[in-house]
């Protein structure tokens, strides 16, 4: 196993301990600034160089990124004459909180996609299940701590392409309060100049205005923790400027998503398919900085409906619910572990990742046996398990 170098190597402790990655880049990618046509011709773009390279699996779980994807993709391949794209769908069956059928059958009716290709699971893809350990014997911690999630989604298309709808949300993320108020899309009230001077302010301003009113803790963190938690988390809110499509970019050059997106690529190599992000496609995200500009759209709802209301239903545009996915992740092979892990084994796994003064080992204990523990604890648990493997 490449285990605890790997993930040391990758994320700083408070980054492991917390399950929150900081800062920009240190390489720094940037997106045209002059967009190449609209947001939707440039999603197409990207669709078109997935489905040139066939078979092109979209990962569709029926909520409204995953869905408008594979609308656009079918629609594109068959004007363009290409082989069409095939839904590829993880089902859990056991498990109620992730059932989607209902949404699935919807667009895959509506689009008359001729082959879908649903894989049924139980609990393989438990943090670390069989296939989570296949992927932490590649690259050690599988960052993000659901990345082992695509793997057997990936495998049916090798020498192909693979959609994701990774960026979704990243990309069409509400404006805000501040926002909405300087498009004229909100009332202003008193406190609102206040509010919109100090997102306009230089940063070491807005670092001192919101010091004592902007924090985070997590109850498996020591003080010296979640001290450290609260410092990293202002600086990640005194970074993001005012403007939408300023925060757009700095979204795409952040360290979190650059990770993600290697880590991505680093699968895709292991089992020889390309990974494709179509709402991550430096074209796109330069169309849509353009479009949406300094103020963004209204809702995300409204960003959607702006793209994509010709190629999927109202209710799919404007769908507000997701399906939950931790009781997958959190499962038998994990339950067992944290049976299993008595307080030497966690203080020893918690010094060999170097967290041991981040983490309060008793708080984490207590926290991982609770019914539903918080999804940022995830790759802790399983750096913790690699740890032990070493």
């Amino acid at each position: 196993m490449t285990g605890t170098a790997t993930a040391a190597a990758a994320l700083a402790p408070l980054e492991l301990a917390s399950g929150i990655v900081f800062g920009r880049a240190a390489r720094r990618p940037s997106f045209p600034r002059r967009p190449p046509g609209s947001s939707l011709a440039a999603l197409e773009q990207a669709l078109i160089a997935a489905l040139q390279k066939p078979p092109c699996l979209v990962s569709f779980s029926g909520g409204r990124d995953s869905s408008a994807l594979l609308a656009v993709a079918t629609r594109v391949a068959r004007r363009e004459g290409l082989p069409e794209p095939i839904p590829v769908t993880g089902r859990f069956p056991a498990i109620p909180s992730t059932d989607e059928h209902e949404w699935q059958q919807e667009v895959v009716r509506r689009l008359g996609c001729r082959d879908w290709m649903p894989l049924e699971f139980t609990d393989e893809l438990d943090l670390i299940g069989p296939v989570a350990r296949r992927v932490m014997g590649w690259q050690g911690v599988p960052y993000p701590y659901n990345l082992h999630l695509l793997l057997p989604l990936m495998e049916p298309g090798r020498a192909g392409s693979f959609v994701t709808g990774l960026g979704g949300d990243q990309s069409f993320f509400a404006p805000g309060r501040a926002l909405d108020v300087l498009a004229r899309r909100a009332r202003p009230v008193p406190r609102d100049g206040l509010r919109i001077a100090a997102a306009a302010a230089p940063r070491a301003v807005r670092r001192s205005a919101l010091r004592g009113r902007v924090g985070m803790s997590y109850p498996w963190l020591s003080a010296t923790g979640n001290d450290a938690l609260a410092r990293g988390w202002l600086e990640e809110q005194t970074r993001q400027p005012l403007r939408w499509n300023a925060r757009l970019r700095e979204m795409w050059r952040s360290r979190f998503m650059q990770l993600t997106l290697e880590r991505i690529a680093l699968l895709g190599r292991q089992v020889d398919v390309e990974p494709v992000h179509p709402f991550l496609d430096a074209g796109f995200l330069a169309a849509l900085a353009a479009e949406a500009g300094s103020t963004g759209f209204p809702s995300r709802s409204a960003a959607m409906r702006a793209l994509f209301a010709e190629d999927l239903p109202e209710r799919v545009v404007t769908r507000g619910t997701k399906a939950s996915f931790n009781e997958v992740l959190w499962n038998r092979h994990t339950r067992r572990f944290v049976a299993g892990l008595t307080p030497e084994r966690l203080e020893q796994a918690l010094g060999r990742l170097d967290v041991d003064g981040l983490v309060d080992s008793r708080a984490l204990a207590d926290h991982w046996n609770q019914p539903d523990p918080l999804a940022n604890s995830f790759i802790l648990l399983q750096a913790c398990w690699l740890a032990q493997q070493a």
